[in-house]
């Protein structure tokens, strides 16, 4: 019987650490106008989601480049159309329009 239990706890210890690690992920919303990102640094944890609003006039490709110089490619981005990012990993992005070299910003992820 007591094992049961134990298996009864050890599952209800595993939702409870799921629901909590959900829970502290936020979400951040970064709109591009004007050929320029709505901000210039962003700090972030790992889990948590930016979401890249496109309300410019033009198309964007967002793309991030990581601290040994690798990209990662999000896409082109048409107006009002939304790309959201997971970050998966800690380190140092730049975040840059390969249409428009002059957008930049920086992600710093813990």
């Amino acid at each position: 019987m007591r094992i049961r239990q134990y298996r009864h706890v050890l599952a209800a210890c595993a939702v409870v650490a799921l629901s909590a690690t959900a829970a502290y992920a936020a979400s951040f919303s970064i709109d591009q106008v004007g050929s320029r990102f709505s901000e210039h640094t962003l700090n972030l944890k790992i889990g948590d989601v930016v979401k890249f609003l496109n309300h410019d006039d033009v198309r964007h490709n967002i793309g991030l480049v990581d601290s040994d110089g690798n990209r990662r490619d999000l896409g082109f981005q048409e107006l009002n159309q939304e790309i959201d990012l997971k970050v998966d990993q800690s380190g140092r992005f730049m975040v840059r329009c390969s249409i428009h070299p002059k957008m930049k910003m920086l992600l710093f992820v813990q």
